[in-house]
């Protein structure tokens, strides 16, 4: 992200989310959060009448199935989430929590407390644009650069608990960082969690760009333009070995598999077919 500018990746993602891809919205919060222009895009449909179904497909097309692949991740994530919270979970820590508004769309949270993660740039905008509103669970905003600052001492003089069940999100973030601090935050995460813990996490695995050599060269020239640059690459392999010993991974998939899981109405678009969501649960 750019000095001083929320991310620009977690507008995107929100715009997605509050587009979606059908007249269902995953999203009711997106219009709060994003740029009154992206807001004015993500919600056109409600105005079009019969053509908004057209004008949803223009935009996932525009994007290369960006919405898509965006819906399909939030979706699958969420269906975790709750299998997590069903299985005592009641702490949820979101890394990187960009724009993310589980903690007001969810019925399943609200007994639950929530602790977002993010730049203080981000969090800020973000906290800002809500404007002193509160969702209907209790949340607690912990600001941390991850690339300069250890996040688990901030985390818990929030009142996270490590004696209790908790399930981490980090969406859409891993590749932006340096390998070292994903390594870092893994290894900050396991001292924290307690056994029956969840972690749902994305990650890139490399060489599978799409387009040749034009989308070698053009996808990370333009997440660096973005002043985001992808960073970190896993492959599935390795992300198993990136985790302590007494982590099990039991759910790894790219998008193919999160509409298998989900249902959703949204396509697995091949431009994105190169990031995946693992879940994985702490035996010990």
């Amino acid at each position: 992200m750019r000095d001083g500018m929320p991310s620009g990746t977690s507008f995107l993602v929100s715009f997605a989310r509050g587009l979606g891809v059908d007249d269902r919205v995953l999203d009711p919060m997106a219009p709060k959060l994003l740029p009154r222009w992206m807001a004015w895009l993500a919600t056109m449909p409600t105005t079009l009448g019969p053509a908004a179904g057209a004008y949803r497909r223009s935009i996932r097309a525009a994007t290369f199935g960006l919405v898509d692949h965006n819906v399909l991740r939030t979706e699958a994530i969420d269906v975790h989430l709750e299998h997590a919270l069903r299985s005592g979970a009641r702490q949820l820590v979101i890394l990187g929590a960009g724009m993310d508004a589980r903690a007001w769309r969810l019925d399943a949270l609200q007994d639950a407390t929530v602790f977002e993660v993010d730049h203080p740039m981000t969090q800020q905008y973000k906290r800002d644009r809500l404007g002193g509103k509160t969702p209907p669970t209790d949340i607690r905003y912990v600001p941390v650069d991850f690339e300069k600052e250890r996040f688990a001492e901030k985390l818990q003089r929030s009142g996270f608990q490590r004696t209790e069940r908790s399930i981490w999100i980090w969406e859409g973030v891993t590749m932006y960082l340096p390998l070292p601090t994903v390594h870092e935050t893994l290894h900050q995460l396991t001292l924290l969690a307690t056994e029956g813990s969840h972690l749902a996490m994305t990650y890139r695995v490399p060489n599978r760009l799409p387009f040749g050599a034009i989308g070698r060269a053009a996808i990370p020239a333009f997440f660096a333009a973005a002043g985001e640059p992808l960073k970190s690459t896993f492959e599935p392999a390795e992300l198993a070995s990136a985790l302590a010993a007494d982590w099990d991974v039991s759910y790894d998939e790219d998008s193919r598999g999160w509409k298998a899981l989900t249902g959703s109405a949204a396509a697995p678009p091949l431009a994105f077919l190169s990031e995946r969501l693992a879940v994985v649960q702490r035996l010990r």
